[in-house]
């Protein structure tokens, strides 16, 4: 849709010279989303009855604006196409809803008979007359309809899954099967669909008897489950009369829910990336820690080397001294020797005995 840009002043002079009514007619907006903008814009805005006293020439009011305003002085409005009912200010169910509903195009009737039925429609008639058996429903992909009223309203059913099927292929989404459900396939998101009729609990009459449940003829449809499910009855307006309603819903949950799977899958890439990063942190640490360790281990290797070849060399000056550093005693101090070369981290001489 194009827009256009107005300055305060300038939607001021609009809604003092032209009525609102006429104002959603170029614009498009709803009388409240007229009025919103203006409350928005601190613009004042005609009282209730302005327009007919100024028709019989009586005296008004006019609240001037005022031109101190805290905002940027720029208002996008969007102007109305013609023929097109949608107000941009709606709900974003209305303007699905009147998208379809202004789609020359779309099979939005549902006819008093079946013409060209849709192969689910001739699967569902062939199953209800026993032509088709499923032996693992759940292993099994062919399709009926999710459809549980009785023998009376079997053809009314038919007429508006039919139809419904032929709207949701039009629209580009199809029918699916997820284990044991069924539900429209819609831009890769599954929603779960139950047509039934709705029943009437009759009490017991008798002390000792059981409720009544009786087939009222109206019926529900039901999309989704948990959160977000949502239902359409038969009232003053018929179901029937709700295709394209339905059928907006359907897109904007699966809009919302493609949205939120995507959000999900997001924040569980980060969520891995989070992990991964906490786990790499943690293996850093751990071979820092273990680095550390072993160089405290060589550490007091090397000073028990030096301290044992400190013992040596006095062992050896003692000998020395008192004259007894005989064949035996030399012998010892170069095994003594030989195991704090073995010991010292910076030699680490083999060692037959030790080594094994």
């Amino acid at each position: 849709m194009e827009t256009i840009e107005l300055s305060r002043k300038q939607l001021y002079d609009l809604v003092w010279s032209t009525p609102i009514s006429k104002l959603t007619l170029q614009y498009a907006l709803s009388n409240e989303g007229i009025k919103k903008i203006c409350k928005q814009f601190e613009i004042p805005m005609p009282q209730n009855g302005h327009w007919l006293k100024l028709k019989y020439n009586k005296k008004v009011k006019i609240e001037k604006l005022n031109p101190v305003f805290g905002g940027i002085d720029k208002i996008v409005m969007t102007l109305r196409e013609e023929g097109n009912t949608i107000n941009v200010d709606q709900t974003p169910l209305t303007i699905r809803t009147k998208e379809i509903e202004n789609d020359s195009n779309a099979p939005l009737t549902v006819p008093e008979t079946i013409t060209k039925p849709d192969i689910l429609t001739i699967q569902t008639k062939d199953y209800w007359k026993g032509k088709i058996k499923f032996n693992s429903y759940r292993e099994d992909n062919r399709i009926v309809y999710p459809i549980r009223v009785g023998k009376d309203c079997e053809k009314r059913a038919l007429l508006f899954m039919d139809s419904f099927t032929k709207l949701l292929r039009y629209r580009g989404h199809t029918w699916s099967k997820e284990y044991n459900y069924i539900g429209v396939l819609i831009d890769t998101v599954f929603i779960e669909i139950d047509l039934r009729e709705a029943s009437k609990r009759i009490p017991p009459t008798t002390k000792y008897g059981s409720s009544q449940y009786i087939p009222t003829g109206e019926f529900i449809i039901k999309m989704g489950k948990y959160s977000g499910e949502r239902e359409w009855r038969d009232g003053k307006t018929k179901v029937e009369e709700m295709l394209a309603k339905i059928m907006a819903k359907l897109e904007i949950y699966a809009a919302e829910e493609k949205i939120q799977k995507e959000r999900n899958r997001i924040w569980h890439l980060n969520y891995q990336a989070e992990l991964k990063r906490k786990e790499e942190i943690k293996q850093l640490k751990n071979e820092e820690v273990e680095k550390f360790n072993k160089l405290v281990k060589l550490s007091e290797q090397y000073n028990k080397s030096l301290l044992i070849r400190k013992y040596i060399e006095a062992k050896k000056e003692k000998a020395q001294n008192e004259n007894t550093l005989d064949q035996e005693t030399q012998e010892w101090i170069n095994w003594a020797n030989d195991k704090a070369d073995w010991l010292d981290p910076l030699i680490n001489k083999p060692d037959d005995i030790l080594d094994n």
